[in-house]
């Protein structure tokens, strides 16, 4: 094995269930990225070695499992960007599987433009965006004296007028989740065992839920406030972490966090009607007629949220679906990948 998977073995916690007694430690056998030119999939053949050392360190354990994550810049359509990812995702697992790794050991997750490392504003924030990671981790039970300990803490407090409050909130990892509860002035403090990030999403009933990501690898204390928004009639959240397949109506996998979270957000508040909006993004043009393929794909895409939650224990008399097309975009005259991506959008809105 490459004396390089020593020197970056890394302790870190990752939660197998909501009690303290079943947590499960790993440890992170190696870590790395390899990066792909602009629309492309095919694998540069300088990385060839980086995939070998990968499938040397997942070969080496069978209880070893590997996270595929593909991205790709921003460039082009959101469409065509998340058909991309899917191809450079595809590529790696298929390299792996050609070197004799045991796709039962394989993860993978395909986030198209949506979660960049650098600002799409440059070339060089472009490059580093085109890759994929890939992390390799086995279980492990550390002695104490290994142990790092990160403490994630902060303040829960209503968006509109800073008063404290008291909230769930959820720590999600790579295998699991943990529930704590904020105290009477909004605080919380939790210890986790460095890792490479935690998601820590936050309910309150009669507030929209708000998930957000804690970078925990090698600090001491990470500070983490939020600022939640009252759930009224009217209001409205952007499900920003639906990823469809390019075109389609077909939900990626990489969406499963951000259905599960709208699923606990309408059980937590149960007595909330939502409706659910599909929007594209056409700026500078008039509304789409409903009759044409890009209004009914905005319909389609919200209709498959609604049967997400219906299927998910959540009453239909609670739920309706409707497609906007491009008449309700939050930038009409988009003119950068994130304004796209704003008026490019599932959003629940609360009518009662």
């Amino acid at each position: 094995m490459n004396a390089k998977f020593t020197l970056v073995l890394i302790v870190f916690f990752i939660y197998l269930s909501t009690t303290s007694a079943q947590r499960k430690r790993y440890l992170l056998l190696y870590s790395e990225a390899i990066y792909f030119n602009s629309g492309s999939a095919k694998i540069l053949p300088k990385f060839r070695a980086t995939l070998k050392e990968a499938a040397e360190a997942i070969n080496s354990d069978k209880e070893a499992r590997a996270w595929i994550q593909a991205h790709t810049d921003s460039l082009g359509s959101y469409e065509s960007n998340q058909a991309l990812s899917d191809r450079r995702a595809d590529a790696v697992y298929k390299a792996f599987f050609e070197m004799g790794v045991d796709s039962l050991q394989l993860k993978i997750d395909s986030h198209g433009e949506y979660v960049p490392l650098k600002s799409n504003g440059t070339a060089t924030g472009r490059a580093l965006n085109r890759r994929v990671t890939i992390e390799v981790v086995r279980p492990y039970v550390p002695k104490e004296k290994e142990a790092s300990i990160c403490v994630v803490k902060g303040k829960v407090v209503d968006a509109t007028n800073n008063q404290p409050l008291r909230t769930r909130l959820i720590f999600n990892s790579l295998a699991g989740k943990d529930t704590i509860e904020t105290d009477e002035y909004g605080a919380y403090e939790y210890q986790v065992e460095m890792e490479t990030n935690v998601e820590v999403r936050a309910y309150t009933k009669g507030y929209f839920f708000v998930s957000k990501l804690a970078k925990t690898k090698h600090k001491t204390t990470t500070k983490l406030d939020f600022n939640l928004e009252p759930a009224i009639i009217g209001g409205k959240m952007a499900l920003n972490d639906l990823y469809f397949q390019g075109g389609t109506p077909l939900l990626m996998n990489a969406s499963e966090k951000a259905l599960e979270g709208v699923v606990a957000f309408m059980k937590y508040n149960s007595n909330l009607k939502i409706e659910i909006g599909g929007h594209i993004n056409k700026p500078n043009q008039a509304p789409v007629p409903q009759s044409s393929s890009s209004f009914k794909l905005s319909e389609a895409r919200a209709k498959v949220v609604h049967a997400y939650l219906i299927e998910h224990g959540i009453s239909p008399d609670r739920l309706t679906y409707k497609g906007y097309g491009n008449s309700e975009m939050i930038h009409p005259r988009a003119s950068n990948p994130v304004q796209e991506q704003m008026n490019r959008r599932v959003e629940l809105k609360v009518i009662e």
